[in-house]
């Protein structure tokens, strides 16, 4: 059974409407390499994933150039980790599903 993962990424002051426009049309080679690693769905709200194993696919999409572009690109407009490997966000804990 899939997981279902709530992120909150912290945008750059400012950046949110140019953060919703360039999500208007992701890449498809990063669509293609998230699905090759078992991510269903991946709807903003700013930001909830559902995938199999969370953890284990974003490490892997980390590693995979096409996903090290696109958080380059995202760089812009979100606060990035403290790794520098993509956006720096709080995961939230699920309180109900129906």
């Amino acid at each position: 059974m899939s997981k279902i993962v709530g992120l909150r990424t912290r945008l750059k002051p400012g950046m949110e409407e140019a953060y919703d426009k360039v999500h208007a049309e992701v890449w498809p080679e990063l669509v293609r390499a998230q699905l090759d690693l078992g991510i269903e769905h991946w709807q903003i709200f700013r930001h909830v994933v559902e995938c199999d194993d969370f953890d284990r696919a974003t490490a892997t999409l980390s590693a995979q150039p096409i996903d090290q572009q696109w958080q380059r690109e995202m760089s812009r407009f979100v606060v990035t980790s403290d790794e520098g490997l993509g956006a720096a966000v709080d995961r939230l804990r699920l309180v109900y599903r129906r």
